[in-house]
């Protein structure tokens, strides 16, 4: 390839309020188009905004999820433009004052992307349209929906990049209680400026930004055709149009929307109607106090103190609920990795078996925690801690007592398991003359049978010590 992309993101977070951000419109994903819009949210004359103050407090959180300055003051602006979707004509948002400033995320590598500013502002509404029919409709449901822009710098250079940044933002936001990051439901949603230049070169090229990317993997595929819609363009000795473009999933390519405005050509000026958002440093504090302990310092702490592999500790922070869960089970006991490889193993599966999530599983983080203890300490074996879960999965219940009634306790007694071994050999007297002429392989074979001779009760380190000297 000749040419270096330069890929910066604007991404549109709905926060997770009861209400809209000026209006008592329920703030609600779905329902019959055009049913949850009222005079305000619609700007119909006569009407004010009021300001959602949880809208606020959730935008500060995502500052600090995302390691910005939260500045004790901001203002609102409105933003002028003509389009189907915006039927007052103007969007109230944050453009001289935002709420946040001067943030960061690692991604992949270790690279430190800048995020210039979050700000507040209202959603627009929906254009759907009918590729086939030619024709758009438009759905206000979505007017005065709060959000949060973050903006980053031009900092990216891959698509990689760029999708690990969004997966991360998205789970810091769940973290933060935000936003729910559902970007099928279109909660989350990215819109990605990008240029290309030559490589070694210092000056940006012309920058077309694709608008309302809804899954991480249309990301990476609209980021990967715009870079070889744009080298195309330059191979040819043409020129790169500033634009906006939209991303076809089925036909998996851009189109032209409309000409891209400069921010100026917007028309900027301050909101009237909305006075600004003044914290003290007591506020700013409270909320920052609030916070959970988020994604990369669970991580810190699942490696350097309780000894999971990165993988697992990557796995284990994936979602919150989850994290929560694992957290309070090695509260109950410090069998940290014993009580991760039953989460990331059998509880998994069963979930994703299921269809359901952890939240409302029949067992509690406690009853996890007997049940790895029960194995470090040698009372019951790794396959009987499995089919505890198992039964805790379907019944919930206790699991030493479902572990005294099913027969699960080990026994340490090694005559009665050499009986049972002696019986098994002398049994299978042709496989054991297999194994002493060198058919090593088959000891496996030979200890799975005498594990079900002996039942689920055995100890298998001890028959497994027996089963060698006898051999």
């Amino acid at each position: 390839m000749r040419y270096q992309p330069v890929i910066g993101l604007e991404i549109h977070c709905e926060l997770l309020t009861g209400s809209k951000v000026f209006c008592s419109c329920r703030n609600e994903f779905g329902g019959g188009a055009n049913t949850r819009v009222c005079p305000r949210c619609s700007g119909m004359p006569g009407t004010l905004p009021l300001l959602n103050r949880n809208a606020v407090r959730l935008a500060a959180k995502a500052g600090f999820a995302t390691n910005c300055t939260v500045n004790k003051y901001s203002a609102f602006d409105r933003k002028n433009y003509f389009y189907p979707d915006l039927p007052k004509a103007y969007q109230i948002t944050q453009f001289e004052s935002p709420i946040c400033t001067d943030g960061y995320i690692d991604v992949i590598g270790g690279k430190r992307i800048r995020i210039n500013r979050i700000h507040i502002e209202e959603d627009a509404g929906k254009l759907v349209h009918d590729d086939y029919e030619g024709i758009s409709m438009a759905d206000y449901n979505r007017c005065g929906v709060p959000l949060i822009e973050i903006v980053t710098e031009p900092d990216f250079r891959s698509a990689e990049e760029v999708q690990d940044f969004v997966q991360k933002i998205a789970q810091s936001l769940r973290y933060a209680g935000v936003c729910d990051g559902r970007m099928e439901q279109g909660s989350l949603r990215v819109d990605v400026n990008i240029s290309i230049m030559p490589y070694g070169s210092e000056e940006f090229g012309t920058r077309a930004e694709i608008k309302n990317l809804n899954s991480v993997k249309s990301i990476g595929r609209a980021i990967e055709y715009e870079i070889s819609r744009q080298s195309e363009i330059l191979d040819k000795g043409g020129r790169v149009v500033q634009e906006t473009r939209r991303y076809n999933e089925n036909h998996d390519d851009t189109k032209a929307m409309r000409s891209k405005e400069e921010a100026h050509d917007y028309r900027y000026f301050p909101e009237p109607d909305i006075p600004p958002v003044l914290f003290s440093d007591d506020e700013i504090e409270q909320i920052r106090n609030e916070m959970p302990e988020m994604p990369a310092e669970r991580y810190r702490r699942y490696t350097e103190e309780y000894g999971l592999s990165g993988e697992d500790a990557r796995l284990m922070t994936a979602q919150k609920e989850f994290s929560d869960f694992y957290d309070s089970a090695a509260a109950s006991a410090p069998e940290y990795r014993l009580i991760s490889n039953l989460m990331l193993g059998e509880i998994s599966h069963l979930i994703n078996e299921t269809g359901t999530d952890i939240s409302n599983v029949k067992f509690t983080p406690e009853a996890v925690a007997k049940t790895a203890k029960m194995t470090a300490s040698g009372t019951i074996s790794k396959g009987s801690a499995k089919e505890i879960i198992d039964i805790l999965f379907e019944e919930g219940g206790d699991p030493e007592k479902i572990a005294g009634e099913r027969g699960f306790i080990m026994s340490n007694d090694a005559s009665e398991m050499e009986a049972v071994i002696d019986k098994v050999l002398s049994d299978n007297a042709e496989l054991v003359e297999q194994y002493r002429s060198g058919s090593e392989k088959l000891f496996g074979y030979i200890m799975g049978l005498v594990m079900r001779a002996c039942g689920k009760g055995a100890n298998p380190a001890i028959i497994k010590q027996k089963l060698s000297e006898k051999l």
